[in-house]
């Protein structure tokens, strides 16, 4: 049983639903399990929860599986609810979530509500550079379709540096603009093509 939940808009929204179907789909959502999708409460559980009849309860869940808003088993002293369009919900957004929380983008949003120098280990103007330690997960950045790993930081720049074809690209920690760094080769071409031009 959860204290808290997440309800899909349309649920509300849905006109086929009256006022107590709506309330026993809350109050199944309720007793729902996150990791399996499923529930087990009696009729008389959710009748004593939500303040309506044993019948009216019987009522909704018939509706609602009509709707096919939940999928009803009988069991021997209860009744298996699966309610596969919550579970869903709630795992794309705990999914949502978790990413957000684990991956670099995360890190550029707080900088936008919170003044970049905060974060920064050196004063606002500093101009010297900060890396990872070794052993650390490194956070990386998906662009052009290729993979990047940060490599280091400088100011409120952080570069990342991509494995797989040897650029570098760097960007901004809060206003969110991405600029390839030219390396050492890119130079070197660039100064033969003027020598020989």
């Amino acid at each position: 049983m959860s204290l808290y939940y997440i309800l899909d808009p349309n649920i509300l929204a849905d006109k086929r639903l009256t006022p107590v179907d709506f309330k026993v789909y809350c109050g199944l959502v309720s007793y729902m399990q996150s990791k399996t999708g499923k529930c087990f409460p009696r009729y008389a559980t959710i009748a004593k929860r939500i303040g309506v009849s044993k019948r009216s309860v019987q009522r909704s869940c018939q509706n609602l599986a009509k709707l096919h808003l939940i999928t009803k088993k009988r069991l021997q002293s209860t009744n298996e609810y699966l309610l596969s369009q919550q579970f869903t919900l709630e795992q794309n957004i705990t999914k949502k979530r978790v990413s957000s929380l684990s991956g670099y983008s995360e890190r550029y949003k707080r900088n936008v509500l919170i003044k970049p120098f905060k974060y920064n280990q050196y004063s606002f103007n500093s101009k010297r550079s900060t890396f990872s330690p070794p052993g650390t997960d490194k956070p990386t950045l998906s662009y052009k379709g290729d993979t990047y790993e940060e490599c280091g930081s400088e100011g409120h720049w952080h570069e990342f540096y991509c494995k797989k074809n040897g650029k570098k690209i760097k960007r901004h920690s809060f206003k969110n603009i991405i600029e390839e760094v030219e390396t050492s080769e890119k130079k070197f071409e660039a100064a033969a093509k003027k020598v020989v031009a």
